[in-house]
């Protein structure tokens, strides 16, 4: 039976969640540029701590693990920087600067469409219901196809300029794996006995959940944008390399993330030809069967415990308040809080 005092605390606590999250949302711009350096960092650990503990047992010392492994990835990177970054900075530009082309060719061949219809012998009526019903689509296709591309390479853009955040992501995450259990006590200490045991569970279910997104998503993400854009570059679309990445990234996202990788690719093959976009959808399609079929069984092992239905329901959410990134995290994040709910529950009853 719950007593008057514990229902005054779930009321309090209740209360401190949502001034909480109105905070959050209402300074989420300010919010999300501190907390990215955070959140580089949590990926970093997922990624590189099962490597550290391999080497902890060859009685290596967390501090020389994470060095090392710093090191050997910091020299893979600069190796790969110097053939690939340069290509893609100069894709990004070269794309960024035709754009205005792009859109002058897709009215091109929008008047091209409309003078066949005008120069057919169809009736009057068939051809005005058609001129309306084009015209309505095509400026919803012109604006959806500039507004993806444009959203797309901003976000890339800011991805490659983050040196900085990436820089301070590296410090916090050698200090989150190198004292990793002096923040779990840190955290225990400041919670109340009879909920230790329940956070402890809480950390495991979070900590369970992570680790399948992070290591399994992201290595799943890499691997798709490395074979969309080898097959961009062997059917010459142009920009293979930002166009690839572009959909490795939105592969990360449930059901949507497909579709909206293969719009600024099908977007630029059209400028070309009608054939060549035709192209694009067979290797969009064929990489998604390879990870639907291979990739994602093999190194993602289940799912993170969302219903289909509510996983459309919490990316369509993340993207209307958060743009791209919480379409990326709202999968994560929605399933770390299903978890904790599901402890608070138990704990109640």
């Amino acid at each position: 039976m719950i007593n008057k005092r514990q229902t005054f605390i779930y009321i309090v606590v209740s209360v401190i969640v949502i001034l909480i999250l109105f905070f959050i949302y209402y300074f989420r711009q300010k919010v999300i540029q501190i907390i990215i350096p955070f959140f580089i960092a949590v990926i970093i650990v997922y990624l590189i701590n099962p490597i550290v503990l391999k080497l902890e047992k060859r009685n290596i010392s967390k501090t020389v693990s994470i060095l090392m492994i710093y090191l050997f990835f910091g020299i893979a990177i600069t190796t790969l920087a110097i053939f690939i970054v340069p290509e893609m900075v100069k894709n990004t530009k070269d794309l960024m600067t035709t754009l205005p082309q792009i859109s002058l060719q897709y009215q091109s061949i929008f008047k091209g469409v409309m003078s066949f219809i005008k120069s057919s012998n169809w009736p009057d009526d068939i051809k005005t219901a058609i001129y309306k019903e084009i015209g309505n689509g095509a400026a919803i296709a012109q604006n959806l196809i500039m507004s993806t591309l444009k959203k797309s390479l901003l976000t890339l853009f800011e991805t490659v300029t983050m040196i900085f955040d990436f820089g301070v992501a590296l410090v916090i995450a050698y200090y989150f794996i190198k004292d990793g259990e002096y923040f779990k006590r840190s955290v225990l200490s400041l919670t109340p006995r009879r909920w230790r045991n329940g956070m402890i569970g809480a950390g495991r279910d979070i900590h369970k959940i992570l680790s399948k997104f992070i290591q399994g998503q992201l290595l799943t993400a890499l691997i798709v944008g490395i074979m969309e854009v080898i097959g961009l570059f062997i059917i010459r679309v142009k920009y293979p390399l930002v166009l690839g990445c572009i959909g490795g990234i939105a592969n990360i996202i449930p059901y949507f993330g497909p579709i909206i990788g293969v719009i600024p690719a099908v977007a630029i093959a059209l400028i070309d030809s009608p054939m060549k976009v035709l192209w694009t959808f067979l290797v969009f399609a064929i990489v998604q069967q390879i990870d639907n079929s291979f990739i994602s069984p093999k190194i993602i092992e289940g799912g993170l415990g969302l219903h289909p239905v509510a996983t459309i329901l919490v990316v369509l959410i993340g993207g209307e308040f958060f743009g791209i990134l919480g379409m990326l995290m709202a999968v994560p994040v929605a399933a770390i809080l299903k978890a904790l709910a599901k402890r608070a529950v138990e704990a109640i009853v």
